[in-house]
């Protein structure tokens, strides 16, 4: 089976010629697509991505599959309109 990258996701193995303890315990890629990496070409000097790792095997090796996602920004919901209370009629008034 040949593997097909899929976009924004990427694969973290163990680092089997870890020699120093500065080296890093994982290593892999990922594949981002066009959209993400066209915020960076449009001039943001850096760009924020949320990363979600899930383990996993593959036959006897053990791998962290990873995904990357622009960060979570939650919904804005409008702010309630006040409105002010009816004007009053002359007739309101009880004297």
């Amino acid at each position: 089976m040949i593997y097909e990258p899929k976009p924004n996701k990427g694969t973290l193995w163990p680092n089997d010629y870890k020699t120093d303890e500065k080296h890093p315990d994982w290593k892999g890629d990922i594949f981002l697509d066009q959209a993400l990496l066209r915020r960076l070409l449009n001039g943001e000097p850096l760009l924020k991505l949320s990363v979600s790792g899930w383990d996993n095997t593959s036959g006897a090796k053990r791998r962290i599959s990873i995904q990357a996602s622009e960060p979570f920004k939650p919904a804005q919901s409008p702010k309630p309109v006040q409105s002010s209370p009816p004007p009053m009629d002359d007739e309101d008034i009880p004297f």
